[in-house]
């Protein structure tokens, strides 16, 4: 990922993303539309979750230690081994799971020597488990969130996994370490773990704010290093793409702004003139006229209906993925002054890079 930033707000601001995989209807009822529906479709897929006799998943059941235990065994080949807790015997159902988890340094058992294999686990313990079965390490040395401190005793586990993308917050800036985890909470936690497909979403949504941050200082030397090395940026006036937009190389942004050259950016909606204006006037007028570092509404790559232009992204750009910021609209204006800033982004070996930066807004 090109120069990539942590935004551990972009977690808390998130209200819609959708994933990039998916695997049409789900094999159980009670997923079928839930918001865990790709995670859980994509470990059943693959094996490593299952349902219950039914055909129900419960996604909403809580997740005992014992369960977790088989689900990380299982996932990552540990061979069953002989577990040393008075209430886990070998007569257990879980015993070879919980032995080998234990034996592996992933999970441990209480002061009191026991393991409690039916207890529910919480956010704390899962992140503790998960980082140390993936091998997470903490990169940040603060906290975003206003329940979690350098003293918590998960502290550089949950932070491990907010780090790598695979756990966030609550929108009221609380982790809620003590919080006991589902079966589909949990879910999304491994397949992120497994899959980094699954994390391209939160990647990108954090890299959008801190391009919103670069626009907004019109940092145009930074904004550069996230330019296409071959298609550069694409400026469009408005969310439905066309080929006479303009387009700036990657050697040509650095000092856009100081261009004094009047260039034609596209057709003004309703009025039908010509979008003649020099860089720092379209900049003014169509990337910064409102302030999207702390936006209303990140969506990743999906798009959502908001005004009367069509919205014309993924199809203009077919490998493309893109990032929406929504500001929502003023009282005064009875909300109609949304805006909206799309940023898109295309793969180029191996990384993502910026190709298109369009406005949103209401039309007439």
């Amino acid at each position: 990922m090109k120069n990539t930033k942590i935004r551990f707000m972009v977690f808390l601001t998130i209200f819609a993303i959708t994933t990039s995989i998916s695997f049409g209807n789900s094999n159980f009822p009670d997923v079928t539309s839930h918001w865990a529906e790709n995670y859980i479709d994509y470990l059943s897929s693959e094996g490593i979750i299952s349902g219950f006799p039914d055909g129900t998943f419960k996604p909403n059941q809580l997740l005992t230690r014992a369960q977790v235990s088989v689900l990380l065994a299982n996932q990552l080949n540990l061979s069953p081994e002989s577990s040393n807790f008075p209430d886990v015997p070998a007569s257990h159902w879980a015993s070879g799971f919980i032995g080998a988890v234990v034996s592996d340094g992933i999970m441990s058992g209480y002061p009191d020597g026991t393991f409690k294999p039916n207890n529910p686990m919480t956010r704390a313990e899962v992140s503790s488990v998960i980082s140390s079965a993936y091998n997470m390490v903490q990169s940040s040395t603060g906290s975003p969130f206003s329940d979690i401190n350098q003293n918590h005793w998960a502290f550089s586990s949950i932070m491990a996994l907010v780090d790598n993308y695979i756990a966030s917050g609550y929108p009221d800036g609380t982790f809620k370490p003590n919080n006991s985890v589902t079966r589909a909470e949990f879910s999304v936690f491994m397949a992120k773990s497994i899959n980094p497909q699954f994390l391209q979403g939160a990647i990108l949504s954090s890299e959008a704010l801190d391009i919103a941050q670069i626009l907004k200082d019109e940092d145009m030397a930074s904004l550069a290093s996230y330019a296409h090395p071959i298609k550069g940026i694409r400026f469009s006036p408005y969310y439905y793409i066309e080929n006479n937009h303009q387009v700036f190389t990657a050697a040509q942004i650095p000092n856009l702004l100081q261009d004094n050259n009047i260039y034609f950016w596209g057709i003004q909606d309703g009025s039908g003139f010509d979008i003649d204006e020099t860089p720092q006037d379209y900049f003014d007028r169509y990337v910064n006229y409102r302030d999207f570092t702390s936006p209303d509404e990140v969506v990743y790559n999906n798009v959502i209906s908001r005004g009367n232009l069509i919205n014309n992204i993924p199809t203009f750009y077919q490998n493309a993925v893109f990032v929406e910021l929504y500001v929502e609209g003023t009282a005064q204006y009875s909300g109609m002054d949304w805006r909206s800033l799309y940023l898109i982004f295309e793969e180029y070996n191996g990384d993502f890079y910026l190709i298109g930066i369009a406005n949103g807004e209401w039309t007439t």
